[in-house]
């Protein structure tokens, strides 16, 4: 059963609607692989149901369905297979950010994020994006 998990907005606009909490990642780098060529970028944020990466280049189109994520830090390395959610330019030109929703990981993923985000909501030092 998916729940949504309500927390109040920052900018006074009334609650934001997600199905699980997240937390921002220092430290953590990904590859992500298209069938193709693999691409490096960085990871912003997770969750258990998704994460974030920016530093991709443009050339990174996200039109597949699945995409293999080895995502790496603090001496671990998880494989993931997640699809892309939504897209948008990134801080650097010719630099893009998505998002990507979890298919399949493995449990040590899936612990490790359940400890990474702090009880009762999202990390307070979290940035709230649109």
């Amino acid at each position: 059963m998916n729940t949504t998990h309500h927390t109040p907005s920052d900018f006074g606009l009334g609650r934001s609607s997600r199905r699980h909490r997240r937390a921002g990642l220092a430290g953590f780098v990904g590859d992500l692989c298209d069938g193709k060529a693999v691409y490096g970028c960085h990871l912003v944020d997770v969750s258990l149901g998704g994460f974030r990466v920016t530093d991709l280049p443009e050339t990174f189109v996200a039109c597949r369905h699945n995409y293999v994520a080895v995502l790496s830090g603090g001496g671990a390395h998880y494989r993931i297979v997640a699809k892309p959610c939504w897209k948008r330019p990134g801080k650097v030109s010719g630099r893009i950010d998505i998002g990507f929703k979890i298919l399949d990981a493995p449990w040590r993923w899936i612990e490790f994020v359940m400890n990474e985000i702090p009880a009762g909501g999202d990390d307070p030092g979290f940035p709230r994006s649109s």
